[in-house]
């Protein structure tokens, strides 16, 4: 039977587009450390069009179309999402996860994301944080989950999970065909917020002290140095059951499991081929167990030479604010000493982003108060 009806036309009236011009309705900021996917899937919600046909809008192809641009935007979206929104071109670079000399341990895309689920062992294209996405007041997924060295939340200390709770299939918010938030399942429809345990110490410490080493290492590195550290970690495969993989292949399940047995001494080569890729994880779990001892103490010198005093803080230590210490300090070496006491007593640091335990600011104290004894340890210290 054919229908009589006439056909249904929709187009925005000439006042609309005056009202508008080029932008669309809604405009989204991206919140910090968020992912290209996640802003976009939240953009799409905003506007009014399910992830999947957004994809469409976009001109992008293919039924993971948003994980894809994460990894790869063409320059059409990206002038295409300048044109239509306020973001700037700065912004919109430190969405993606091209360019990046970490690009190579993140975790990887699969040409059906569905297949993740089909077996455990396998990594599914992202994880996240079930308690941030719980105390997000607009939930989102950060670009540091995709890292496979990262098992566990440096916010909150629980575990991280890359599939949904209650089907076990991985995530997938760009086949979305209707208006749910991102921080559902699409597939089962389930929150993603079901809470995970705790990660064990010795997981947390091993994993902080190669994320650590990752940022110092991947400075001024450009992408696909093959001497860098992330290079050398996808050269050492780890052992699952009776196979081997590189850890951006294996699901969060395995990758935690390996850091806590290594932490804990529970593993060992079955043989000697597998002693040779397992010598470096070896060298990382054994490093890993002074690392935070180590990193407080050097900051403690570094802060008490700089006139800062020891940290007081019960967080745990961060090898970027000993960084900031100690260029701080270096900084304060090449300055004339009228300079430096103007800028002391000024109370206001030249970095803004620099916290105020790193700065000198308002310490009142010149450079003849510094211990010569510790002025000359530290300088031990920051040629290491």
């Amino acid at each position: 039977m054919t229908s009589t009806a006439p056909r249904i036309t929709v187009s925005p009236a000439h006042r609309y587009g005056l009202a508008t011009g080029r932008r669309w309705p809604v405009d989204v900021k991206p919140a910090p450390d968020e992912l290209l996917s996640s802003w976009l899937h939240r953009l799409a919600h905003a506007n009014g069009a399910p992830p999947r046909y957004f994809g469409a809008v976009l001109g992008a192809a293919g039924g993971a179309w948003s994980a894809q641009l994460d990894r790869h935007l063409p320059d059409a979206v990206r002038r295409l999402l300048l044109d239509h929104t306020s973001i700037c071109p700065e912004e919109i670079d430190g969405l993606c996860l091209a360019n990046s000399p970490l690009s190579i341990v993140r975790l990887r895309l699969r040409t059906r994301p569905q297949d993740a689920g089909t077996s455990t062992a396998q990594s599914s294209w992202l994880q996240f944080c079930p308690t941030c996405l719980r105390e997000d007041a607009v939930p989102y997924f950060r670009r540091s989950w995709t890292l496979a060295t990262r098992v566990s939340c440096f916010r909150h200390g629980c575990r991280l999970r890359d599939r949904c709770p209650s089907c076990g299939q991985g995530l997938a918010p760009f086949k979305r065909d209707r208006l749910v938030p991102q921080q559902y399942c699409a597939f089962c429809d389930a929150h993603l917020a079901k809470p995970t345990g705790p990660a064990s110490l010795g997981a947390r410490r091993l994993e902080r002290l190669i994320d650590d080493l990752l940022r110092l290492d991947s400075a001024g590195r450009a992408q696909g140095d093959r001497k860098s550290l992330a290079a050398r970690l996808m050269r050492y495969p780890v052992p699952f059951g009776p196979a081997t993989s590189t850890i951006p292949f294996l699901s969060h399940r395995v990758r935690y499991d390996f850091f806590r047995r290594l932490s804990e001494q529970q593993i060992e080569a079955r043989d000697p081929t597998e002693r040779g890729p397992l010598t470096l994880w070896f060298r990382l779990a054994r490093t890993a167990e002074n690392h935070n001892g180590l990193v407080r103490m050097l900051t403690d010198q570094l802060s008490e030479t700089a006139g800062l005093g020891l940290a007081s803080s019960s967080r745990e230590p961060d090898l970027a604010a000993l960084l900031r210490t100690a260029i701080r300090l270096r900084e304060d070496r090449s300055t004339p000493v009228t300079t430096r006491a103007v800028s002391y007593t000024s109370g206001a640091s030249e970095d803004p982003a620099r916290p105020a335990s790193a700065s000198c600011s308002g310490s009142g104290r010149s450079r003849k108060d510094v211990n010569p004894k510790a002025a000359k340890n530290a300088s031990v210290v920051t040629k290491v």
